[in-house]
């Protein structure tokens, strides 16, 4: 079989699905974290990396405003209802929205191009001069990466409602590589507006990732496109409202940047390098397991099959806080070493390397909510419902603009972590309750027995590897990159296998699960969705 006939293949079951996706998500966060260290070692938290971030964040807002998404939750449902009735109507459909798209990017980028200096001196009145100038610089470059991106997210939409995952999966992979290409091939010939060419780069190869899965499926360009088709309509009402709310999300980001600007040199470098670490976990757990049961929740809404829809939601979940209680306690207890082993070289002193620990552990305050607010808002979505989720965003990030006025004069750019992790805590407990009421089959009082287990099990876990961690240094030299390895790996391995025996402790229904699937010399047999939410 053929390179393309592997990346073409159709994922069946979620936990298949999801294990695809967590895996290339994993190896993804590791280029993440590769190409931050590369930024932290060659520029420091300073005015070059401060004017990227806020260059790059710029286009980022107005991909997601337009697209990104938005686009999956209007479209994986409307394409698979209207493909289980008429194959030909879905592909044009498809075809319809991607040639809307490329217009709408392309005629968007051309206004932003132009009122960059305005734009970013109203996100940023802390920024001036030359900081000022290379941060226009660089984001009128960087606005080519939407163009390419806008054609990549509608690639995204068939392969996740067609089941093809791997090629999706390895978008982001190939997105990295083109970054990191910018920092360490294009930077020391072109200077810092080599980063912006290497963030283009690597929208482009996501996008050409994708397209041969595309195709595979059955999509087929044509340079024509009608307004008038009512799948468009369907898509829109739904994108509309999620729009907002990334709006919302994306302007709450923004907000917080330009606060950060205020706080000193550095901030703006130090605020993202945390919330990259911090989504470490949610890019290999949460947003895996919320694109692989989306397409499923899709097709049980389509059928009204409500009943196996809201098992599959508390299946989900289980599986979701199974993983992310305990691994957010562990990066809580190891985020000095993670710090350290991510970013601490060159330019990226010791007082910047506090700073971001002391930021990351407010960030992960609000992580398991942040997880499970993913499954939640694609349950919403699978019900055609994006208006709810909007409304209760809204009076989130008000809730977390709140808490960073309030707090940021006394816990600098560590408040603006904390009123991002409050603002998630809200959001996941009132669209949690407002689900709970819609689904009379939905009752999330079942998770709270595990809970209390997952719970306990991860508390004696994080304080296993807490103390490893000062066992194992009285022998250790953690100025050394590998004696550090060594130090925070060891504790590691610790809080898992504690971890692990705890959950056999209390009878977790996941562990024993784990186990019986661990068959046939080592084959790890992963059921479907539908062979779970029987069981």
């Amino acid at each position: 079989m053929t390179l393309n006939g592997i990346f073409s293949q159709k994922i069946k079951g979620v936990l298949m699905a999801a294990g695809v996706l967590a895996i290339a998500g994993f190896l993804s966060r590791i280029l993440g974290f590769f190409r931050n260290a590369l930024l932290a070692y060659f520029f420091g938290a300073g005015d070059v990396l401060d004017a990227y971030f806020l260059a790059f964040r710029l286009p980022d807002f107005f991909f997601n405003l337009l697209l990104f998404g938005a686009f999956s939750a209007g479209f994986v449902p409307v394409f698979i209802k209207l493909r289980q009735q008429d194959s030909e109507k879905a592909w044009k459909l498809t075809n319809d929205i991607l040639n809307i798209a490329l217009i709408v990017f392309a005629v968007f980028g051309a206004v932003f191009f132009v009122t960059a200096p305005w734009l970013l001196k109203l996100i940023a009145p802390g920024f001036e001069g030359e900081k000022m100038a290379l941060a226009v610089k660089l984001s009128r470059v960087m606005f080519l990466q939407p163009v390419f991106l806008g054609v990549s997210v509608v690639f995204s939409g068939i392969l996740q409602s067609t089941q093809r995952f791997l090629s999706y999966a390895m978008a982001p992979i190939f997105y990295n590589i083109g970054i990191i290409f910018g920092i360490l091939v294009l930077n020391p010939k072109m200077g810092p507006i080599g980063l912006a060419w290497g963030v283009v780069i690597g929208a482009f190869l996501h996008m050409m990732v994708q397209y041969p899965a595309a195709k595979a499926s059955g999509f087929k360009y044509r340079p024509v496109f009608s307004l008038r088709e009512n799948g468009i309509k369907r898509i829109i009402h739904i994108i509309v409202p999620r729009s907002l709310s990334l709006i919302l999300n994306q302007l709450s980001l923004v907000i917080m940047a330009g606060m950060a600007s205020f706080l000193g040199s550095g901030r703006v470098s130090i605020f993202n390098f945390a919330n990259d670490i911090n989504s470490l976990i949610l890019g290999v757990v949460a947003i895996p397991l919320g694109v692989a049961v989306f397409p499923v929740l899709a097709q049980y809404a389509s059928k009204e099959r409500f009943e196996e829809f809201s098992a599959a939601i508390i299946k989900t979940l289980r599986q979701l806080l199974f993983l992310m209680i305990p691994a957010t306690t562990l990066f809580f207890v190891l985020r000095a070493q993670i710090v350290r082993l991510t970013l601490g070289y060159g330019k990226f002193d010791w007082v910047d390397t506090v700073l971001t620990i002391d930021t990351l552990g407010l960030f992960l305050a609000g992580l398991i909510f942040q997880g499970v607010l993913a499954i939640i808002m694609r349950a919403f979505f699978a019900i055609e419902d994006a208006k709810t989720p909007f409304w209760v965003l809204f009076f989130g990030i008000l809730v977390s603009l709140a808490v960073s006025i309030l707090l940021g004069p006394v816990m600098d750019v560590g408040a603006l972590a904390l009123a991002m992790s409050v603002g998630a805590v809200f959001n996941t407990i009132v669209l949690a309750f407002i689900l709970e009421k819609r689904l009379k089959d939905l009752d999330f009082s079942l998770l709270f027995k595990p809970i209390m287990c997952l719970i306990v099990s991860s508390a004696v876990s994080a304080i296993s590897a807490y103390g490893t961690l000062y066992f194992v240094v009285k022998y250790l030299n953690t100025h050394k990159v590998l004696h550090l390895i060594i130090q925070g790996g060891t504790a590691g391995l610790v809080g898992i296998l504690v971890f692990i025996g705890m959950s056999m402790f209390f009878g977790i229904e996941e562990i024993r699960q784990l186990g019986s699937r661990l068959k046939f010399k080592g084959k790890i047999i992963l059921p479907s969705l539908d062979e779970e939410t029987h069981k």
